[in-house]
């Protein structure tokens, strides 16, 4: 073969480097020039992670061979070894000694008679090999060592430009992430969502917020619906030494079953159907920062180990790659079940629950710190005041004494829609004057029974079966929501941690049959 030949051979897989990014398609390139000049029957590129060689570009070998599956441990193959331990290219003279390739083979030869191999190396880092066999003996000659030294260089020039341009892309779709998530931070505090109160249960929370704040132990927040839980993890943030890396929510009951591991760990391009491009998970976006896992209460059962082991090993690997991913995170945790309950039926694996509740926090419940009342009431009417384009907002002493009289089963949340119900029913009557909010505007709203005095859990008069009481706690619950929420079944549904629809299934089921 002419020199020419060799250099225009060399000269394709050149520009091929400088148009391609895709690793394993410039490999393949790599290997299909490579045979111009070398009279092999099978070629490949193996990758070095950890102590294992795996196969990511290959040509000649048998059609029903998974090249992707073929991985060899250090150790295993004599002829492995001793390529890897060179400086240059190795050829192997001995026919009997047993090949890697043997049982792959397109043809069925006890041994691949002539075999060559080179290691790739990129700045003294050892990357994996390139290999050429054939079926003949003899067929290799001492000239075509250099050459596989020069294919073993293209090749490793290729994955490390490959991988850069991977971790570009990755780093520009993590920081877009994290820019979604400091902008979402940035509309949260300018709405004002803070803890509020001066209640001794918020003192103690605040206590626990300050202690925890400033490590990086995990978190797991427990409370009812709408008491704020979401609030409480980003104060833990703020107070972390992560408080300027971001803070990454996944709502683990948000998001479909079948794309949770996907969203949660990353998936590469073809993992399935609809996944064009390679896309990091929230633990990588996260890197560095803080990651909110809310709702885990809801994450199914057969999710939950692959979390344990993330959790406890810090490394995942995204959906359709072996490649293994470190990363450096605090997580938080947050649900309005009881977990340990879970446990105990077999919903919730133990080991995960004790991973995540390294340190448990209580968020109060609003029937908790009524005397916060006050404060949440001011604080959200001036807030909503300002998006309703209200002014001269006056608030009197009456308006929440009125709203202190009951149980708010839907919470701070419920509090929340019930004040900008009252600022929405005296909107028309203000036309720039002066707005007052009193007891007769709180009458006026659509509220659930007021709470019964002296009791925070009221007896109930025995009588009929317990599938009866059940029922009718379980309505008088459905109506002080849609209550609170001044009829509207959506909110009603979100007060209550239930799903609309089947809020509205209940409801048609609760309605009398028409005579």
């Amino acid at each position: 073969m002419s020199d020419w030949t060799s250099l225009r051979a060399i000269a394709r897989a050149a520009v091929e480097l400088t148009s391609r990014h895709e690793r394993d398609a410039v490999l393949d390139t790599i290997l299909a020039e490579l045979e111009r000049l070398l009279p092999y029957d099978m070629a490949s590129v193996l990758v070095l992670e950890g102590d294992e060689l795996r196969v990511v570009a290959g040509r000649g070998f048998r059609r029903d061979v998974n090249l992707s599956a073929l991985r060899f441990a250090r150790g295993s193959n004599p002829r492995l070894d001793r390529a890897l331990a060179a400086r240059g290219t190795v050829r192997f003279t001995e026919p009997t000694e047993p090949d890697p390739f043997d049982a792959v083979a397109p043809q069925p030869l006890e041994h691949l008679h002539s075999c060559m191999a080179a290691p790739m190396r990129m700045d003294g880092e050892l990357l994996g090999l390139i290999t050429a066999d054939a079926h003949a003996a003899g067929r290799f000659a001492p000239e075509h060592e250099e050459l596989m030294e020069l294919f073993a260089a293209l090749a490793a020039v290729a994955m490390r430009n490959a991988d850069l341009v991977a971790e570009l892309s990755e780093a520009r779709t993590r920081l877009s992430g994290q820019v979604a998530s400091l902008a979402e931070e940035i509309r949260e505090q300018a709405g004002g969502k803070e803890l509020v109160g001066g209640s001794s249960v918020m003192r103690a929370l605040r206590e626990d917020i300050s202690l925890v704040g400033e490590t990086d132990t995990t978190v797991l927040i427990l409370g009812e619906t709408g008491t704020g839980k979401e609030m409480v993890a980003r104060a833990i943030h703020a107070a972390s030494r992560r408080r300027d890396r971001p803070l990454i929510r996944f709502d683990c009951a948000g998001v479909a079953p079948t794309l949770i591991e996907s969203e949660l760990y990353g998936h590469v391009k073809g993992a399935f159907t609809g996944a064009i491009s390679a896309r990091p998970g929230k633990f990588e976006i996260a890197d560095g920062g803080t990651l909110f896992l809310d709702e885990i209460g809801e994450l199914p059962l057969s999710l939950q180990p692959r979390l344990l082991r993330a959790l406890q090993e810090h490394e995942v690997e995204r959906v359709g790659e072996h490649r293994v991913r470190h990363f450096d995170v605090r997580v938080i945790a947050a649900t309005n079940r009881d977990l340990e309950a879970e446990a105990g039926a077999g919903r919730f694996r133990l080991d995960l629950l004790h991973r995540i509740a390294v340190y448990p926090i209580r968020v109060p419940s609003l029937a908790e710190r009524l005397e916060d009342v006050p404060l949440l009431i001011e604080h959200f009417a001036h807030k909503l005041a300002a998006r309703l384009q209200i002014r001269g907002l006056h608030i009197d002493p009456g308006f929440a004494s009125e709203l202190q009289g009951y149980e708010w089963p839907g919470n701070v949340r419920a509090l929340e829609n019930t004040v900008e119900q009252a600022l929405v029913r005296v909107r028309p009557s203000a036309q720039g004057q002066r707005v007052v909010l009193d007891a007769s505007v709180a009458r006026k709203l659509r509220l659930g029974p007021p709470k019964r005095r002296g009791s925070e859990h009221p007896t109930r008069a025995f009588g009929g079966t317990l599938r009866e009481a059940t029922s009718a706690f379980q309505a008088a619950l459905v109506a002080d929501a849609l209550a609170a929420s001044g009829g509207n079944v959506a909110k009603a549904a979100r007060l209550l941690g239930e799903d609309r629809a089947n809020l509205h299934r209940r409801l048609r089921r609760s309605k009398p049959a028409a005579h």
